[in-house]
């Protein structure tokens, strides 16, 4: 009497696939569109902030265009590198993925709203707001009745004062027009005076 030994092997999933004819997907594709699509989303953030989306579109396009490509080649090295390309893809890491890479945007998204502020953001944090040389006086953001640019395209705006009189103003004064230049949505420069009366107005509430 013989006895013989039957060996059993089961195939991973993906090799049944490939002996049936069909390929296996694997995660370095999910990487590397993950990687382009969110460097192009990253791009479309900072050209929006920085202005460019709106004054110089195909400027923006181009950028968009070369971000979404360097993703991709990172996303490739990337696959390379951790050996994504012979690791079948699933569920989890396609969600992961997906995950990390709408952190990196929403980082990206909130690092350019900080540097490219709008005009009464930077308002707020450079002269009006809580704890700034204007703050509490007439020209402060929480008492200023009107803010509007002087004309359309150009970088300034003016500051008409508001709230209480305080006590002691000689009777018949009028604060004067608080005028700024570098006024521009997503610029990067500080406010600075327009004129010598605006200038002299900031020096007398302790201003740079």
């Amino acid at each position: 009497m013989t006895n013989t030994n039957q060996e059993v092997t089961v195939a991973h999933p993906a090799v049944r696939g490939m002996r049936s004819g069909a390929s296996a997907p694997d995660s370095s594709l999910v990487v590397m569109s993950v990687c382009a699509v969110g460097c192009a989303a990253a791009a479309v953030a900072v050209t929006s902030h920085a202005r460019l989306l709106f004054d110089h579109l195909w400027l923006s396009g181009a950028v968009w265009a070369g971000a979404a490509a360097l993703g991709f080649a990172a996303g490739w090295g990337v696959s390379r590198l951790f050996g994504f390309q012979r690791r079948t893809l699933t569920p989890r890491f396609a969600v992961i993925s997906l995950v990390l890479a709408y952190a990196a945007v929403w980082g990206v998204n909130s690092v350019a709203s900080h540097i490219f502020m709008n005009v009464w953001d930077r308002f707020d944090a450079e002269l009006g707001g809580p704890g700034q040389c204007l703050a509490g006086t007439p020209y402060g953001k929480d008492r200023a009745s009107v803010v509007t640019w002087v004309t359309k395209g150009d970088d300034r705006m003016e500051i008409s004062p508001g709230g209480p009189v305080p006590e002691g103003t000689p009777t018949g004064y009028k604060y004067p027009v608080l005028k700024l230049k570098n006024a521009v949505n997503g610029g990067t420069r500080p406010l600075a005076p327009a004129d010598d009366t605006s200038r002299d107005l900031l020096r007398s509430y302790g201003c740079r």
